[in-house]
């Protein structure tokens, strides 16, 4: 098993390596430059006072001083004795400076070195620098000084060598830190099912030891919820499947009553009960159809004929809009082609919010049905001239249980109806929008099918 460390000693051990690489570097670097002095490529950084010992008496007796019996690495400058500049190499801009320095009782100024030559009536003021340079004299000419490109070249490898240990520790640290990410990936995928594997350093490997126990607490609280919300489901429905009995016998049992001889009060209190009976039973099959979603299981689709399939919710939502004494508007371009659904739950979704339409336009009100194909498929969009969507219910009018506090839900619907049809819907590939229609002033819902 690997030995665990810490972040801080990694950090140290690749400072190390680099430091110790960056020394060898140099090493090599000045080994090659000596290699190169040895060999006669590059002068001594002291060659300038090697040929002003070698030369200076050459120079002293000379008959007339000449450019090319100056040494290849020095600059001249012939003055008379009382310092006035005659010639030479060194410019008589720079003359004057020569001149001070060199007769100061001291021969350097920085790394400019100058000596001096007293001549017969003359004064020679030689100029040299205190650096390695290339004998070659054409690389001396297009070149930096021989010391100067070795140490840029030390330099820039002892970069470069950063740069490579900072990429190596950074993937070291990514490859570490690989554990981490696989963790997260996984419980962005809602499975808990994972260890997060060890790294050997010690500050990732507390981190993946969190992610464990986050885990754990996570599933424990996840696998809690979901037996509460299961338990609920399983409890909404026996409800919901309970209430169907008695509601079935009061139904019966007023249907009775409607075919005897009430009159006046007696039966619009029969027919207001019948009215109330008709709305739980559409309750208790919303709430079934909830709870069904929860085990969600896929719809059983066919082909379906479009032409066929709508003509049936006509005739349904003229039942639907006689009921509610509302006028139905039937608009369709009744395509020849095919769907794919479960008839009958995409039939109830279209009937469900064609109810609602129906209920919000009320009596004497406006529904409007029309179908067409676009370039989507088939769009479907339902309008009435009720209240219409408030902007909050625009938002929200799909989730499970909304309601609103506008005169749209006026409190008498569960805030299932959209939700369910959404959901089925959805099931089929289509998607239901919601807003508010400019021609009848009330809802809009467009309902858009594959074809």
């Amino acid at each position: 098993m690997e030995r665990e460390r810490s972040l801080k000693g990694l950090f140290i051990k690749y400072l190390i390596s680099w430091l110790a690489g960056s020394v060898l570097l140099a090493v090599i670097g000045f080994v090659m430059m000596s290699l190169a002095m040895q060999r006669g490529l590059i002068y001594p950084a002291n060659h300038g006072d090697t040929e002003y010992e070698q030369e200076k008496e050459n120079l002293k007796n000379a008959e007339k001083i000449r450019a090319e019996d100056i040494p290849p690495l020095m600059a001249y400058a012939l003055f008379t004795e009382n310092g006035q500049w005659k010639e030479g190499t060194i410019p008589q801009k720079d003359a004057e400076k020569a001149w001070e320095v060199s007769h100061r009782g001291y021969t350097g100024l920085g790394r400019d070195f100058y000596r001096v030559v007293e001549r017969d009536g003359e004064v020679l003021v030689l100029r040299y620098t205190m650096k390695a340079q290339f004998t070659n004299p054409k690389l001396r000419k297009y070149l930096p000084a021989a010391e100067e490109m070795i140490y840029g070249i030390i330099l820039l490898e002892i970069l470069a060598y950063l740069m490579f240990m900072a990429v190596r520790f950074g993937k070291m640290l990514e490859n570490k830190m690989n554990g981490i990410q696989y963790a997260i990936e996984k419980i962005e995928q809602e499975d808990l099912e994972f260890q997060v594997p060890d790294c050997g350093v010690r500050e990732i490997d507390r981190i993946g030891e969190a992610l464990d126990r986050m885990k754990d607490a996570l599933k424990k609280s996840l696998k809690s919820q979901w037996k509460m919300e299961k338990a609920r489901q399983e409890r909404i429905s026996a409800l919901a499947h309970d209430l169907k009995t008695p509601i079935t016998i009061v139904r019966g049992y007023n249907e009775l009553l409607l075919e005897g001889n009430l009159q006046g009060d007696d039966r619009t209190c029969v027919e207001a009960i019948e009215v109330s009976v008709r709305q739980m039973q559409d309750y208790v099959e919303q709430l079934l159809d909830m709870t069904r979603g929860g085990d969600m299981e896929m719809p059983q689709k066919t082909t379906v004929r479009a032409d066929a399939f709508l003509e049936d919710i006509r005739k349904k939502a003229q039942g639907l809009t006689s009921e509610k004494q509302a006028v139905l508007i039937w608009e369709a371009a009744v395509p020849e082609g095919t769907i794919r659904a479960d008839r009958q739950r995409l039939e109830r979704a279209l009937l469900n919010i064609l109810a609602n339409s129906a209920e919000y336009a009320g009596c004497g009100g406006r529904v409007s049905l029309r179908a067409e194909v676009c370039e989507e498929g088939l769009r479907i969009t339902v309008e009435d001239s009720g209240p219409g969507f408030t902007k909050e219910a625009l938002q929200k009018g799909k989730e499970e249980f909304y309601t609103g506090s506008s005169a749209r839900s006026g409190g008498k619907h569960s805030g299932l109806g959209l939700f369910i049809a959404d959901r089925i819907i959805g099931e089929h590939g289509g998607r239901l929008e919601l807003g508010n229609s400019e021609a009848l002033g009330g809802g809009c819902v467009c309902v858009w099918l594959p074809l």
